[in-house]
């Protein structure tokens, strides 16, 4: 039992062992498992990435060879639409069928490049390379020059056509075709997709007549930059001036003997055609004879009649007949006659073996060696430059997209500079030998000068700043050039002028200003005084495009940020002393700042939109632009702190004439005076506009305050001693503001003396002198209307010394349309002169005194009805009779007629000037009426004599 028990025991201990050892096996086995998956999935991950990395290489070579083969492919295709396209450009009028890309390509081809580009790739095949080299070495070629001539021209002409279309019929949406297509692109898209466009031919003619030779004077020492791009292109021929004078001597004989022999030819014509005339009616005659005797038949007359010319008819039926089907027999069967020498062996020296010769660009584009000399190539280059304008070109088909993305604008502003700069440079200087473009020898006339050619990418900018169809997309860029050529100044010149030296010639000018800035002064200018700039729709975006501006923002912008350079400027050529104290005698000789200052004026106009020297009227048009774009109080800031109203004040004081006998007549006023009486007025507007800054400015300055504030300068200038008397008053006498402690003193040096004549003691204040001018003004435009009334009622015409008394009442009378021009367009001005009239009692009320004065006497003044006037109605039946009768009196009833005639003009002008002066009167009436806080007048003063209102 016990061993039964014990081997029990043992066998369930073995079980248990077996168990144990099962369960390790197990773990083992799957330890091992995991540590097989393991290895296994790290194998497939490294084949994977294995055969990955060996598929990208596969495919990088792939991909390597197919860019290959596509870049060879597109070279050579590049090279077949170039060739195509160059071939087209040379024939007469030139059509290029690949559209706007294939003029891109041939324009990028042609110019000449920034940096030598150098072959990346060496999978090209040799086709490939052979057309790229190709493309590389295209060129120009007259005839390529001729015919992309004719195409911008024809664009031109579409332009223009469609253009004046587009304004018949689509005018209220004018300022809205800002697009970057144009009619005429719109007009060939219709026919064909790929068709090339005005916007083509314009990015070619660009590239070839303007970043052609940009590109070239960049490197102006380089000859075979210059060279490889005008290829083997001539200008045409100048006639030289020597030889065209002798050709006309000759031609004088000449056409006599030419005369002499047409003469001898027409007579001898002439009697041989009398003679066959002569002989065919004998031998019609003859035949008509033979057929009355032979037979009375109808048949056989026309039969014997029409005979011989059926014979000649045959005759020539047959000679027609063989040249007509010459080209179905065998060429060798007929005579075409004497062989015509093709045009390539007179041109290139060689034989024209191919038809396409002619025309192949590679030939074409070999450099002659012409072009490969200086003197060649600089008149090339002139010719160029000098034929482009931006109507010829017609850039005004190209887009603001294109036009920005070529960088148009940056070419021509630089290109304008380059020359002017070089310009500056050669004034006065003489080079015997020239290896440049832009040096010029002493054999070369000026007419060929390449830098006197600066104003040809001047104006194409200026044509494209001010083209409302494109936005005034460069206007930008244009006002940038301006401003640098504005800051540009010869620094040598500049210390001459401030410091002039006592041992210096006073024959040599030291004030003349550098060519640069010169142009900057006077094309700013003239831009600031352009419709385009002045127009109501020039204070609005001038389009919906991004590229679109608003020009008015855009030039007094520039204006405020050049306001330190125009200071300069004014200084420069300001008439200085010497060191010894001694002023210039011969001032009035100079002319430099009479230039500098009309454009200053000009300038000034356009910030403070008062054009003072012509009637205080507003600069801009549109209703309310007068009151909206005035001179704010941060732009006078500006003005003062750059100096230029000081220098102003200067150019005024130091121009005034040292001698009363120097000053000229008021009947024949030199230049000297005009400008200044323009310059004081537009100082007073700058004044007026900015009366606690820049007016308590220029009532401090001695030697101006004195003559401006003098009974001698009312009495002359009455409307301005007014209004700076006005100004006077209401900064230095105002009882409300200035007191004892703030009344300005002048102060002066202690061996300081004002002239005497000048600083003559006034009795009277500055308000006095106001009132009494105004007192003047009324009484002169009474008696101007009383006796304008007695000379037009007269019944005969007015004698000289009449005429010229009319005249003179007419110039009194706009003195007062002057002074309420002033008052209704510059606010301000209202406020100074009413603020001096409350400086001195019941000067208000002696004003309005004088104005009712002046209205009875507007009362009582006769109308002239139309009957009274004889106005004619061409048209009429009766006025058309009575021109009928008047052209069959005599020659004293005519006489008679125009008498009546121009006395009908007179009362014609009489009625407008009266009706005029009672717009004036009622301004006038309404600022006296007006509360001591208006801050201006509503009603605006009719610009001109136009208005012939007889009720107001």
């Amino acid at each position: 039992m016990i061993k039964v028990v014990k081997l029990i025991f043992i066998m369930a201990e073995d079980n248990n062992n077996t168990n144990t050892n099962n369960d390790k096996e197990d773990d083992q086995e799957q330890r091992f498992l995991r540590m097989f998956s393991k290895q296994l999935a790290d194998a497939l991950k490294a084949k994977d990435e294995e055969e990955e990395a060996e598929r990208e290489r596969l495919k990088a070579g792939s991909s390597k060879k197919s860019t290959a083969a596509l870049a060879n492919k597109d070279d050579t295709k590049e090279w077949t639409r170039l060739h195509t396209a160059y071939i087209e450009l040379c024939h007469d009028d030139p059509i290029v069928t690949g559209g706007n890309g294939d003029c891109r390509r041939l324009a990028k081809a042609i110019i000449p490049k920034q940096k030598s580009s150098k072959s990346k790739s060496r999978l090209l095949s040799p086709k490939a390379a052979a057309a790229k080299t190709n493309t590389n070495k295209l060129a120009l070629s007259s005839r390529l020059v001729e015919g992309i001539l004719q195409a911008t021209s024809r664009a031109e002409a579409r332009a223009i056509s469609s253009s004046s279309a587009t304004k018949t019929t689509q005018s209220s949406n004018n300022d809205e075709n800002t697009a970057n297509t144009t009619p005429q692109e719109e007009t060939e898209s219709m026919f064909s997709p790929t068709i090339t466009t005005s916007e083509g031919y314009a990015e070619l003619a660009f590239a070839i007549f303007i970043e052609g030779p940009y590109r070239c004077l960049q490197k102006a020492d380089n000859l075979q930059t210059t060279s490889n791009f005008l290829g083997t292109f001539q200008p045409p021929p100048t006639i030289d001036t020597s030889c065209a004078q002798n050709d006309k001597v000759l031609s004088a004989e000449e056409k006599a003997r030419l005369v002499d022999e047409a003469t001898a030819n027409l007579v001898s014509g002439m009697e041989k055609m009398s003679t066959m005339d002569s002989n065919d009616a004998t031998e019609k005659q003859q035949s008509n004879a033979k057929g009355d005797d032979a037979s009375s038949s109808s048949s056989e007359f026309f039969h014997n009649s029409k005979m011989p010319t059926t014979q000649l008819d045959n005759n020539d039926d047959n000679d027609s007949m063989q040249e007509i089907f010459a080209e179905e027999s065998d060429p060798d069967d007929y005579d075409f006659g004497p062989s015509c020498t093709s045009d390539v062996q007179t041109i290139f020296g060689q034989k024209d073996d191919d038809d396409d010769l002619t025309f192949n660009p590679l030939q074409l584009s070999k450099p002659s060696a012409t072009n490969q000399t200086w003197e060649g190539a600089r008149k090339a280059i002139y010719h160029l430059l000098s034929s482009a304008s931006y109507g010829k070109l017609a850039l005004g088909s190209i887009s603001s997209r294109t036009w920005s993305e070529g960088d148009i604008s940056e070419v021509l502003a630089d290109l304008a500079f380059m020359l002017l700069l070089e310009n500056k440079d050669q004034v006065g200087t003489t080079v015997a030998a020239s290896d440049s473009l832009l040096t010029q020898a002493a054999s070369i006339s000026t007419e060929e000068d390449i830098v006197a050619l600066w104003d040809r990418p001047l104006f194409l900018l200026r044509d494209r700043a001010l083209d409302k169809n494109h936005g005034h997309d460069a206007l930008p860029s244009y006002l940038q050039l301006l401003n640098a050529l504005l800051s540009n100044s010869d620094e040598d010149q500049n210390v001459m002028s401030i410091l002039s030296s006592p041992l210096k010639s006073q024959t040599e000018d030291s004030t003349i200003l550098p060519p640069a800035t010169t142009v900057g002064l006077s094309s700013l200018a003239s831009l600031c005084s352009s419709k385009e700039m002045t127009d109501a729709s020039s204070g609005e975006m001038s389009g919906a495009s991004v590229w679109s501006v608003c020009p008015r923002d855009e030039v007094r912008k520039t204006i405020m940020s050049s306001l330190y350079s125009l200071a300069s400027i004014v200084e420069s050529v300001r008439p200085k002393k010497s060191v010894i104290g001694k002023a210039n005698e011969e001032q009035s000789e100079n002319s430099t700042w009479i230039r500098t200052a009309v454009c200053i004026i000009s300038i000034i106009e356009y910030i403070t939109n008062l054009q003072a020297r012509f009637d205080y009227q507003p600069l801009f048009e549109g209703s309310g632009s007068s009151r909206s774009t005035t001179l704010s109080e941060s732009d006078a800031k500006e003005v003062s702190e750059s100096g230029l109203f000081c220098e102003l004040l200067s150019l005024y004081t130091t121009t005034r004439p040292r001698n009363e006998t120097s000053s000229s007549s008021e009947d024949n006023p030199n230049a000297d005076d005009v400008v200044r009486m323009q310059l004081l007025r537009t100082l007073f507007s700058l004044s007026a506009q900015s009366p606690e800054l820049l007016g308590r400015y220029a009532v401090r300055v001695p030697e101006f305050i004195n003559e401006v504030h003098s009974t001698t300068f009312m009495e002359k200038n009455l409307i301005d001693g007014i209004l700076w008397t006005s100004i006077g008053s209401s900064l230095i006498e105002n009882k409300s503001v200035a007191t004892a402690s703030s009344k300005p003193r002048l102060k002066l040096r202690a061996n300081s003396k004002l002239n005497a004549k000048i600083s003559s003691i006034e009795t009277t204040s500055l308000a006095e002198r106001s009132l009494s001018g105004f007192e003047t003004l009324c009484t002169r435009s009474t008696k101007a209307l009383e006796d304008m009334k007695q000379l037009v009622q007269r019944t005969e015409s007015l004698t000289d010394e009449q005429q010229k008394e009319y005249n003179t009442c007419k110039d009194e009378l706009s003195s007062i349309k002057r002074f309420s021009n002033c008052l209704s367009n510059c606010p301000s001005a209202t406020n100074i002169w009413l603020d001096s009239l409350k400086n001195k009692e019941e000067s208000s009320s002696k004003a309005r005194e004088y104005i009712a004065n002046l209205k009875s006497t507007l009362a009582s003044l006769p109308s002239f009805s139309d009957e009274e006037l004889n106005t004619s109605h061409p048209g009429h039946k009766k006025d058309d009779d009575d021109n009928r009768k008047g052209s069959e009196v005599n020659v004293n009833e005519d006489e008679s007629e125009k008498k009546s005639q121009s006395l009908v003009q007179i009362r014609k002008e009489y009625g407008a000037a009266v009706a005029s002066v009672r717009s004036s009167v009622k301004v006038i009436s309404l600022a006296l009426d007006s509360k001591e806080d208006s801050s201006g007048l509503t009603v605006k003063c009719p610009s001109s004599f136009d208005a012939s209102s007889k009720t107001d």
